[in-house]
Order: C-alpha cells, then sequence, then structure tokens
C-alpha cells in the first residue's frame, strides 16, 4: 500500500460524526480535544513513567468513570449543573 492509499484508508466516517457539520459543534469538538490533551498532560504528571498512549488510555478511563462519579457527589453534581446553566444562558430565546 502506498502512502496516498494508507491516508484515505485511515480515514473513516461514523454517522454520529456527521453531526459535525455546524460550525457550533465543529468548535465545541475542539475545545474539547483540546481540554482532552490537557487532561492526558496532567495524568503524564501524576505517573510520568507514562508513554503518550498510556496516558492516554488512562484519561479515557477518568472520563468513562466521570458519571458515576459526579453521580456518588451531589456537591459537584450541583457544581456541573451551575457550569450548564451558565454555558445556557447566552442562548437567544427560541419561542
Amino acid at each position: 500500500m502506498n502512502p496516498e492509499q494508507q491516508i484515505k484508508a485511515a480515514i473513516v466516517v461514523f454517522p454520529e460524526q456527521i453531526a459535525f457539520a455546524s460550525p457550533e459543534l465543529n468548535n465545541a469538538g475542539q475545545l474539547i480535544a483540546l481540554r482532552a490533551n490537557e487532561l492526558v498532560n496532567y495524568m503524564q504528571t501524576i505517573d510520568p513513567e507514562l508513554n503518550r498512549v498510556e496516558a492516554t488510555h488512562l484519561a479515557a478511563a477518568v472520563i468513562q468513570g466521570l458519571p458515576k462519579h459526579f453521580e456518588y457527589n451531589p456537591e459537584l453534581l450541583l457544581e456541573l449543573k451551575a457550569i450548564a446553566k451558565d454555558i445556557r444562558e447566552p442562548r437567544p430565546n427560541q419561542s
């Protein structure tokens, strides 16, 4: 397989990715990618012996466990709801 074929073979589009058609959702996706990268960086400070792939797997495990973590911490859940409200507030009224 030549390099061009390898690149084409690596590009896979899943139906849920089609939703990234709006600029707003695209920007939100870029923001979460940036924050995920910051989380991976942080994982490497927790255990500097982790390589980048291992730190990424650890970050994925942290993200996967977050809903349960919020569920068992009512104070954190209230804080999350307050942040959600702050994000929602600038939304124009849709009557």
